[in-house]
């Protein structure tokens, strides 16, 4: 999803597209002229909202949040990051029908029939959590994921 385009802008909504409680506590950039830890700004940084002072709502307009998997493997010898939207939350949270992205703006799908791999960890990038696990998930033309599995090689 992305943020509205126009009108009114609330902080619930763009907690809630950077995948947070639509209540969570998240000034709109501190108290400086630098956005602060937890700030707004400061969240969506990769997604684009411009890190320069003054800030306002309006420049959360058409952002669409965006998750990262890490040290993915498609193709024919692709390797990198692929993204996904943010409103899911972390990538173990991502189910069959979701699109993933070749770019943190979500603009450019995954629109090969591939598979994408990836060795398993605690962290919240990786979809398998555990070491030694492997992910195999295919993904269609269309860039949505067909199915997810978790093993052991």
């Amino acid at each position: 999803m992305a943020l509205p385009s126009s009108g009114e802008i609330k902080a619930s909504q763009i907690n809630t597209e950077a995948g947070r409680s639509s209540s969570a506590e998240a000034p709109l950039s501190g108290s400086s002229s630098t956005p602060q830890a937890g700030s707004l700004v400061k969240i969506y940084e990769d997604a684009g909202v411009n890190q320069a002072a003054p800030h306002s709502y309006s420049e959360f307009y058409g952002i669409a949040f965006s998750r990262e998997l890490t040290d993915c493997f498609w193709g024919e010898g692709d390797e990198g990051s692929l993204y996904y939207d943010g409103s899911i939350g972390d990538a173990d949270n991502l189910s069959i029908g979701d699109l993933i992205y070749q770019d943190a703006a979500l603009s450019i799908l995954l629109n090969q029939i591939t598979a994408v791999s990836q060795e398993g960890t605690s962290a919240t990038t990786t979809v398998c959590s555990g070491d030694g696990k492997y992910l195999y998930m295919p993904v269609n033309s269309s860039g949505a994921i067909t199915s997810i599995s978790c093993t052991f090689p």
